[in-house]
């Protein structure tokens, strides 16, 4: 049916909609992904699109974009900011992308994957910490978050996995806890050896939780949205862990394909490292290579 004939019928019930406001809606998918990449790494979901890509791959028809923020430590190329307002601007932009997706699909399940400072973020706008925080229909829309060496990571919180049992470099206070939110839709991963999350010395590590963790984090997300109500994709979940969800748990499996701005490479990685047509995997550091 055409929005343009379904207007009268909405008019005619006292709902106040324009066709283009119809249409929107009708297009609005049943899952919709928020990813956000660690500090210096370029546009883009970061190591974070991994673990994107596996949702993508498990739900079909969803759909998932960048939070964009500086993404930033005070280093030059990434403008200089310093990362205090780096995370302040970034927790501001999860809020806002966040709030605008639930005013327009109110009916959408969301997910929230951060990557270090990007969880850190995302950290900020579902339990406090700097600024605004979401409430209201957009907190409840958001079904599941998921954070990944968050320098807010600190012993104790009833989210936690991993190893790790002191705090990062940015920890929350002893006795924290997380709010607005519940903390039942969090998953928080974070290993002793991370010395931006934790206390540890193997820069390495902090890179490696979409590979460690991937399939555990997967799981997780869709015992959120499978159990949580308001339609959407909820049954649609065959194959999120086959070997063609750009970076799931098959490695580079022939078919495969990773979606511009997700993660194609680096030291540890072993997942998919054929980018989607036209995008190419280009190197960011050692440890992460994206399709740009």
């Amino acid at each position: 049916m055409k929005p343009t004939l379904l207007a009268p019928i909405i008019a005619a019930a006292g709902v106040h909609a324009s066709p283009t406001e119809i249409a929107e809606r009708q297009s609005c998918p049943g899952v919709y992904i928020f990813g956000a990449r660690e500090t210096t790494v370029g546009p883009g979901y970061g190591t974070a699109g991994g673990l994107v890509n596996q949702v993508l791959a498990a739900y079909s028809g969803s759909q998932a974009s960048p939070i964009s923020y500086p993404a930033c430590g005070g280093q030059s190329s990434c403008g200089g900011v310093s990362y205090d307002q780096s995370a302040s601007q970034g927790t501001a932009a999860v809020v806002s992308a966040v709030t605008s997706l639930n005013s327009r699909c109110p009916s959408t399940k969301i997910v929230l994957i951060g990557y270090s400072q990007g969880g850190q973020i995302m950290d900020n706008a579902l339990c406090g910490g700097a600024g605004a925080t979401l409430s209201g229909n957009a907190l409840a829309a958001v079904k599941v978050a998921i954070f990944m060496g968050d320098p807010h990571n600190v012993a104790g919180l009833p989210y936690n996995v991993g190893t790790c049992t002191a705090g990062g470099f940015a920890a929350r206070p002893s006795g924290f806890r997380c709010s607005p939110a519940d903390p039942s839709i969090i998953k928080s991963y974070c290993d002793s050896t991370d010395p931006y999350c934790c206390n540890g010395n193997d820069a390495n590590s902090h890179q490696q939780y979409v590979n460690k963790y991937g399939s555990q984090a997967l799981a997780f997300i869709k015992s959120k949205l499978d159990g949580s109500s308001n339609g959407g994709n909820g049954g649609n979940n065959g194959g999120g862990n086959g070997g063609n969800n750009g970076g799931g748990n098959g490695g580079d499996t022939g078919g495969c394909s990773v979606a511009k701005w997700g993660q194609c490479g680096g030291q540890g990685y072993s997942g998919c490292s054929t980018c989607a047509s036209g995008s190419t995997c280009t190197a960011q550091s050692q440890y992460y290579s994206q399709c740009l």
